[in-house]
């Protein structure tokens, strides 16, 4: 007789093997802080570290990470939920290097998924501001020179530009290692925009302060005074108004002296001759003593005479009022300001600040979305929905590929302009596309292409720049021209 087998076994091994769909279900991580899921404490930190450029730039805010961590409560991957262009590598960079506790469920322990915000702030610097110089409002304050001690002081004469931008910078006072502290600073602040049609220039003092010696507190006291204003227009006429005052009364000055001409008389005539000639100057009072001597054998002559010296008064009021009523001072002068430009240019360094912040680098494809791959000239894709064929299509067993065209704005936000491929699975893409939010650096609009590839139950999509220029502004012209020109023909 054969042995009778037992049945006992099997059904033993398929006991064990019943609690198989538990463990797929716990594939996805849970989320921590939900209902029955207690948040996980942080026991390692990393603090991040503030990209340089960002720094110069004055980028700050807030980047929020989705971190997933394992069940031994290490940094399993991460996403970027919020982003900060500038400063989202550092935020990811920091995050990898945390560690958490583990999270238990049920006494065992799960993976979980986190959300953390990570703070990129900058504390303006202390100015001391003149009346009239704009609000600082970005910035960094002078960093102290490495290797030094005992303080120092330096001193900058800055132009703002219309942005308010420090436009260009020169030293006024101070050595190397404090002047070149200082110029570091003034390329990262920005002031409210100055009036228009007018150029601000101002100084700005840093004084580095040591307290105890080398190793005691260190600071720097800003101060920004001399406020110098300058209007695009106000140059000519200020300097045309004093030149043609002292013409006018160089004018009046000379009538007196006709006026004192004509009477014969001796005694009269020096007493008007006099007054004239105090107000003109001694020019004319050399050439009265030889005319009363005539004035009594002649009358003819006395008017002849008193017309000549009005020529030469009327030739030395171009030159007398110009500085200070005679022309060697204006002589003096003018060869006086050029040494002292010259003296105060060749001392100090010069150093013209760029407006515009440094150039962005050009946008190139990064992706935090599953199975969706960039090309070259596509910008970061930050989130958005993962390509899925929709039920119906799995059901039917639809594949293919459909090609979604669309526009991404300065903000980031998709438009969908056209889809072309299966009915069935159309939708599914431009709804993926229409989810999608990209990272950009560029201030125009992208025009990109998204090619989905549905087969099965696996979905990819290649996103890559539309080949041809955007369609936009070239196709409306070709399209509409045509009809206005037979349209008014018909009629």
């Amino acid at each position: 007789m054969r042995p009778v087998l037992s049945l006992a076994p099997l059904l033993a091994v398929l006991t064990v093997a019943a609690p198989g769909p538990p463990l797929a279900a716990q594939e996805e991580p849970l989320t921590a802080g939900s209902e029955g899921v207690p948040a996980p404490k942080r026991t390692k930190h990393v603090q991040p570290v503030y990209p340089q450029e960002a720094l110069a730039q004055g980028i700050r805010g807030i980047v929020i990470l989705e971190i997933v961590l394992d069940e031994k409560g290490k940094v399993q991957s991460t996403s970027i939920i919020r982003s900060v262009p500038g400063l989202d590598e550092a935020a990811i960079a920091a995050a990898q290097q945390w560690e958490y506790s583990p999270t238990k469920v049920d006494g065992k322990p799960v993976r979980v998924r986190v959300t953390v915000p990570v703070v990129f702030s900058l504390a303006l610097p202390t100015l001391s501001r003149q009346t009239g110089i704009p609000e600082l409002r970005q910035g960094v304050s002078p960093a102290w020179p490495a290797g030094t001690s005992g303080g120092g002081l330096a001193r900058a004469e800055v132009t703002l530009e219309a942005d308010g931008r420090v436009g260009a910078a020169r030293i006024l006072e101070g050595g190397p290692p404090w002047s070149e502290a200082l110029l570091a600073a003034l390329k990262t602040w920005r002031f409210a925009p100055p009036p228009e049609d007018e150029v601000l220039s101002f100084r700005v003092e840093a004084e580095f302060l040591s307290e105890g010696g080398g190793r005691g507190d260190k600071r720097v006291n800003l101060e920004a005074t001399g406020l110098q204003r300058s209007g695009l227009l106000e140059g000519p006429p200020s300097p045309s108004s004093p030149a043609a005052a002292p013409p006018t009364a160089v004018a009046e000055a000379a009538p007196p002296a006709p006026a004192a001409a004509p009477p014969a008389q001796t005694r009269p005539a020096p007493a008007d001759e006099t007054k004239a000639p105090a107000q003109e100057r001694p020019a004319a009072a050399e050439e009265t003593p030889p005319a009363p001597a005539p004035a009594e054998e002649r009358p003819a002559p006395r008017p002849d005479t008193a017309p000549a010296p009005a020529a030469p008064t009327a030739q030395a009021p171009p030159s007398a009022p110009a500085e200070a009523g005679r022309p060697a001072p204006p002589a003096a002068a003018a060869p006086a300001t050029p040494p002292a430009m010259a003296g105060a240019t060749a001392p100090p360094p010069v150093e013209v600040i760029t407006a515009p912040p440094p150039a962005l680098p050009p946008e190139s494809g990064v992706s935090a979305i599953r199975d969706v791959t960039l090309e070259a000239g596509v910008p970061d894709l930050t989130r958005g929905r993962r390509p899925v064929a929709p039920p119906l299509a799995r059901m039917a067993g639809a594949t293919g590929t459909v090609e979604v065209a669309f526009s991404v704005a300065i903000a980031g936000t998709t438009t969908v302009q056209s889809a072309t491929g299966p009915d069935l699975l159309k939708p599914a893409a431009e709804q993926a596309v229409a989810s999608w939010v990209f990272r950009r650096t560029r201030a125009d609009r992208a025009y990109l292409v998204a090619v989905f590839t549905y087969t099965g139950d696996k979905s990819s999509v290649v996103v890559r720049p539309q080949a041809a220029p955007p369609a936009g502004p070239t196709a409306p012209p070709s399209v509409t021209a045509p009809p206005p020109g037979p349209a008014p023909q018909q009629p």
